[in-house]
């Protein structure tokens, strides 16, 4: 029996991933779950889980976090997250495995065969560390999109600003380049806050680095360094102001 925990601090994420674990038909025993740091790094030492499913961005910090407090973990760790630049970060890190939000069950199933055949090979007694020092080469510049044809890998640096659509949304790139994706601004909203991106307008996330002019107004207009002309939301208004000039004008 396989056992195992699962960290997420999203509780339909969490009903979700259980459920489909029983759909796989897997000798699977779910040992617990947690929703936070804290009550992650408590659930792995009381349990000593032989998986653990761990979405990398909670609410309560970094799940990396997590790994700095456990230097002798021996489950392995599958990565489940809603970014396709951490997913592409995790299996580059030799990590286990990972696993794309919104689940598929198909590709559940083969994680865990891959688990049952190899998850019982000795890992070095450094594993830990290993994750945590390629987490931190892998600091976060770039972005990985899918794309029709595969994926496109964006700096963020590259980035001016983004344009919600519904349920896609749309890039606009230093070079003149453009880009629809089907994710929607909220979830790229999440990511990239704390990358120097502000959020607007309800349609629009900025890279704050691009901002060439700020005009008066009802809620304002924020000029971006191509020229283009975005409107400033009024309860945003405050916020965006005192990121360039401070609270205490």
């Amino acid at each position: 029996m396989i056992r195992a925990v699962i960290i997420d601090d999203e509780k339909n994420a969490r009903d979700t991933l259980r459920t489909f674990l029983g759909m796989t038909k897997k000798p699977i025993q779910i040992m617990g779950e947690a929703n936070d740091i804290d009550t992650g790094i408590a659930l792995i030492k009381k349990m000593e889980p032989d998986l653990i499913f761990l979405d990398i961005k909670l609410k309560s910090g970094n799940s990396f976090e997590i790994l700095a407090q456990l230097p002798n973990l021996t489950g392995e760790i599958i990565f489940v997250t809603a970014y396709d630049s951490y997913a592409i970060r995790a299996f580059q890190m030799a990590a286990f495995g990972y696993l794309l939000k919104p689940i598929q069950v198909s590709e559940l199933v083969q994680v865990l065969e891959r688990f049952e055949n190899t998850g019982t090979d000795p890992k070095p007694q450094n594993h830990t560390k290993i994750l945590i020092e390629n987490f931190d080469q892998f600091s976060i510049k770039k972005l990985v999109v899918q794309n029709v044809n595969g994926f496109k890998v964006i700096p963020l640096e590259d980035i001016l600003y983004l344009q919600g659509e519904v349920n896609y949304t749309r890039f606009f790139l230093r070079q003149g380049e453009k880009l629809l994706i089907s994710k929607t601004l909220k979830e790229y909203e999440r990511f990239l806050l704390d990358f120097g991106f502000f959020r607007i307008h309800q349609s629009h996330l900025i890279n704050l680095s691009y901002v060439k002019e700020y005009i008066k107004g009802d809620g304002g207009t924020v000029v971006m360094q191509n020229g283009v002309h975005l409107n400033l939301s009024r309860r945003r208004k405050q916020q965006f102001l005192d990121r360039f000039l401070g609270s205490g004008r």
